[in-house]
Order: structure tokens, then C-alpha cells, then sequence
């Protein structure tokens, strides 16, 4: 029976310590959204355009936005591929086909998606070639040295990260 007990006592113990070890502990930060409300294309472009470095999927670069909605990506090499983008005043807003990585269905008035495709095979007159990176912009840090973009880009019909962080805007 003392057999019986001990062993009954470390399974269940064992049971408890696994659930508590498995269980993510909830960090004890205060979190207070501090939305604008909406985010204006001169957070993202300032005045003239804007410098970004981005990195997707092990893939290192400089990216720009400039005011006319189009803009380019240079990679580590120094090869520049064009670039068009569109910033949404619906952040659930569809795309060429797309809705946005994180559609819940709701309507916002943020503004803050950001979709961009580059155009790597160089063929400006076939955009169904280009890459698209669809991401949101940063609200809580939008008005700091903080700004940054995260979100996801397609490659063969695969998901893959990416972010990008404000470099400086472009001088006029």
C-alpha cells in the first residue's frame, strides 16, 4: 500500500510540474494601447519619402518609399528592384486577391497596413511576377526614432517574415 501511495504521489507531482512547466508564464507588464488615430502617410514617408533597413527571410536590404507610391529595394549586393506600394486607410482591406496577414474582419480606420510588391525579375510590364510584402506599421513607437513595419511576404506560394526599421527620411 506505501508502495502504491509513493508512486501515485510522484505521478501526480510529475503531472503538476509538467502543466506548470508547459504553461508560457504572462509577463506582469502593463500594456495601454495608445492608438492614433489614424496613422497619416507623412508617419511613414515624411515629407520627401522615407529610408528603411529591411530583412526578409535571411535576406538583408535598404528599402524606399518615395511619395509617388512607388520606391525600391537594394539588396547586400547593390542590386535595386522597383517598387510599388500602397498604404491602407483599412488595414482589412483586399489586395490583388489578398486580404491582410492579420484579417479578423473588422474595420479600422488606423491606416496602418502597408502592401508593397517588388518587382526582383526586373519585368516592369508583368506585375503578376512581382513579390509581395504586406506588413503593419508600428503605432505604439510611430511618432519616435522607433518607427518600424512587420509582417509577411510570399515566395512559390510560401509565407515567409520580414520586418523593417526607419533609417532616416529622404532630404529634400
Amino acid at each position: 500500500m506505501g508502495k502504491v501511495f509513493v508512486i501515485t504521489l510522484v505521478l501526480f507531482s510529475t503531472l503538476i510540474f509538467a502543466q506548470t512547466q508547459l504553461q508560457p508564464i504572462k509577463p506582469n507588464i502593463p500594456f495601454i494601447p495608445q492608438l492614433p488615430t489614424t496613422v497619416q502617410e507623412s508617419d511613414l514617408l515624411g515629407r520627401y519619402g522615407s529610408v528603411w533597413k529591411i530583412f526578409w527571410d535571411g535576406w538583408e536590404g535598404t528599402l524606399v518609399f518615395q511619395k509617388d507610391g512607388k520606391g525600391y529595394i537594394e539588396d547586400e549586393n547593390k542590386s535595386k528592384y522597383n517598387l510599388t506600394y500602397t498604404i491602407l486607410r483599412n488595414p482589412q482591406d483586399n489586395i490583388s486577391g489578398m486580404t491582410g496577414p492579420g484579417y479578423t474582419g473588422k474595420k479600422t480606420n488606423l491606416g496602418h497596413r502597408v502592401v508593397f510588391f517588388v518587382d526582383f525579375a526586373n519585368t516592369p510590364n508583368n506585375q503578376q511576377d512581382d513579390q509581395r510584402f504586406d506588413g503593419y506599421i508600428f503605432t505604439q513607437t510611430l511618432k519616435t526614432m522607433k518607427r518600424a513595419i512587420a509582417g509577411i511576404t510570399w515566395w512559390d506560394n510560401t509565407p515567409f517574415g520580414f520586418y523593417a526599421t526607419y533609417w532616416y527620411d529622404i532630404p529634400g
